[in-house]
């Protein structure tokens, strides 16, 4: 309660078992036992939320809220001489990303699926300082939904530029033309963002105020160029 429509809720990580130690201190995960079927070596550690000295449903806690704490844009006209130059930028701050594509296509539970390159670095007995969790498909340790996969989706983007030229009217009096303008437009330019899918400007998954930011492999916006020119008779 108290947290924006949509918010996202699962399991807060806090690494990943590295050494034996650590196992043994670990708290019981959803009731296995510690060996290479259940939890072992290369899974991801839980935060036990409520202080019970389990990890289950019940630490299930808020991990992110997907609305932006503001939104902003802004459009600059500079001109000198008989050239123009217009520039839109807008961009969104404090939101958050449930990457849905990566626990797909990082969760690593089966041999067969398709996995993204990342995976390369996971966890095993000779890269135990991999950053993903190890390959199994012998338990869901590491395909329960946390805050593994909420990612900041904040973001700024040169929406569009354009840059113009007015031909002098000496030059274009002869072919009867009081104003003749070429000019040159990019649509959406240059993203700026740490987030690491295709585009940070997810919206609603299937329109839905309860999957706002839930990107299941959002088609990214595509950039466009534009040649043209305004003539007046």
């Amino acid at each position: 309660p108290g947290y924006a429509v949509g918010s996202f809720y699962g399991l807060v990580t806090d690494g990943i078992f590295r050494t034996d130690a650590e196992l043994q201190a670990g708290n019981p995960q959803f009731g296995y036992s510690l060996d290479e079927q259940h939890t072992w070596l290369g899974d991801v550690r839980f935060k036990d939320i409520n202080g019970d000295k389990l990890i289950d449903a019940r630490d299930i806690t808020f991990i992110g809220n997907p609305l932006p704490k503001f939104t902003y844009g802004f459009t600059n006209t500079f001109r000198y001489k008989d050239f123009d130059a217009t520039v839109f930028i807008q961009g969104s701050h404090g939101s958050k990303i449930f990457n849905f594509l990566r626990w797909q296509l990082e969760k690593m539970d089966n041999p067969f699926h398709n996995q993204l390159r990342s995976v390369k670095d996971r966890y095993t007995a000779t890269n135990t300082d991999g950053s993903l969790p190890r390959f199994t498909n012998l338990n869901t340790n590491n395909v329960y939904i946390s805050d593994r996969y909420v990612e900041d989706g904040s973001f700024m983007r040169i929406q569009n530029i354009t840059i113009g030229y007015r031909i002098p009217k000496g030059v274009i009096s002869k072919a009867l033309m009081n104003s003749f303008r070429v000019y040159v437009s990019v649509q959406n330019l240059k993203t700026f963002s740490d987030y690491s899918g295709y585009d940070p400007e997810v919206g609603a998954f299937n329109n839905s105020i309860r999957l706002m930011n839930v990107d299941a492999g959002h088609y990214p916006v595509p950039r466009t160029y534009t040649i043209g020119a305004n003539v007046e008779f």
